[in-house]
């Protein structure tokens, strides 16, 4: 899209400053025919730019022989800006070689000189003059060219070096990933090898040890119940081993899966407001997942503390920090005191200000005026984005 605004927009300012040259300038207003013709040829060599670098070029250094053709002594101010504007234009756009396009502002500068030097005739004084203009503007088109060629450059470095970053993150990512999937491998095998192993040996132990006594009676039967608990501790046990044999494939937490959180929560009954202010793919990776968990945590606590109550959550995301603020009205039970709710199910308060403490926020959970409560997260910023 650039290729064609900075192009249009160029031609559009050099339009302005020609028409406020030649009305301001007497000399230009009383014969403004050269210096109008030779404004077309900047405009038109500016517009054609957007598609052809090299032919936009070349038709805007066209200005400089007509304004002297003209009767003019020299390029019109607007034809100066556009004679280095376009071999820079030209330099920065196009991917291949882009020299015909000082070179094509060159000669057309050097007929310019030559036009004006039969002009004043072929004295040494203008053969000096004349080689001064084409020093001067041969100088002004190459290096604008060289300045184009090298934004071009720094471009196109910028944009290998982000490309490099991606390819750096998703690797590192993807060696993430496999350090996890075999440390889980590992867990697994040393649950089944060594303590399913360990329980399945003691629930033998304990079936024989039943079996010496009468059946019936109060230690047989303490026994048995026991030999039965650890039946199904081995049935748990290999059941999560076969969970965490599994790849992990299931979506990764993320603040920009919250409207999916709100959504199973929703489910479930409880009525959520959701309000989202900024952009939560900008959230540094490791604030972005505890971040989550805060979120996921309070509206559990909600649905476990309050019920299906109308719901507030606000997550905002701005260059000071991170914030999740979640807030319930008023529900079958009374609000429990600050830094108590979530107690009963893993201390979540407090595991909400472990979180957040690691990255020096603070965590605010407390009634409402209402009988409702709230809880508000601040995650502060660290800078580096995602």
């Amino acid at each position: 899209m650039s290729r064609m605004i900075v192009p249009w927009a160029t031609a559009v300012v050099l339009a302005v400053i020609g028409v406020v040259e030649i009305v301001l300038d007497s000399g230009f207003s009383a014969a403004p025919a050269a210096p109008a013709s030779a404004l077309a040829a900047v405009v038109v060599g500016a517009v054609l730019a957007a598609w052809f670098p090299v032919a936009g070029s070349a038709v805007v250094a066209l200005a400089f022989p007509i304004a002297v053709a003209g009767g003019l002594n020299g390029p019109t101010g607007a034809a100066v800006f556009g004679f280095f504007l376009a071999p820079g234009w030209a330099g920065y756009r196009r991917a291949a070689p882009s020299w015909p396009a000082p070179l094509a502002a060159q000669l057309m500068a050097s007929l310019g000189t030559w036009i004006a030097g039969r002009a004043a005739g072929s004295t040494v004084a203008g053969l000096g003059a004349m080689a001064w203009e084409n020093l001067f503007f041969g100088v002004l088109c190459w290096g604008a060219w060289g300045v184009g060629l090298l934004a071009r450059r720094l471009r196109d470095r910028a944009e290998l070096m982000a490309r490099l970053a991606q390819a750096v993150e998703a690797e590192r990512e993807a060696r993430e990933a496999a350090v996890v999937a075999e440390e889980r491998q590992r867990i697994a095998r040393d649950m089944h090898d060594a303590v399913a192993h360990s329980i399945s040996v003691m629930v033998l132990q304990l079936g024989a040890v039943r079996a010496t006594l009468p059946a019936g009676t109060p230690q047989a039967d303490m026994l048995l119940g026991v030999e039965r608990l650890g039946r199904e501790s081995v049935q748990e046990l290999r059941a999560l081993v076969g969970v965490l044999r599994e790849p992990v494939s299931a979506p990764q937490p993320s603040l920009a899966r919250t409207q999916d959180l709100v959504d199973d929560v929703r489910s479930a009954g409880l009525p959520v407001d959701l309000t989202v202010d900024g952009d939560l793919t900008a959230v540094p990776r490791a604030v972005d997942i505890n971040a989550y968990r805060v979120l996921q945590e309070a509206l559990t606590n909600v649905l476990k503390h309050a019920g299906p109550v109308p719901t507030t959550v606000k997550v905002g995301v701005s260059a000071t920090g991170t914030t999740i603020t979640v807030e319930n009205e008023p529900g079958g039970a009374a609000a429990e005191p600050s830094g108590e709710r979530g107690a009963v199910a893993g201390h979540g308060l407090a595991g909400m200000r472990e979180r957040v403490a690691v990255f020096g926020g603070t965590v605010a959970a407390n009634p409402t005026g209402d009988g409702g409560f709230a809880v508000h997260a601040v995650f502060p910023a660290r800078g580096g984005q995602r």
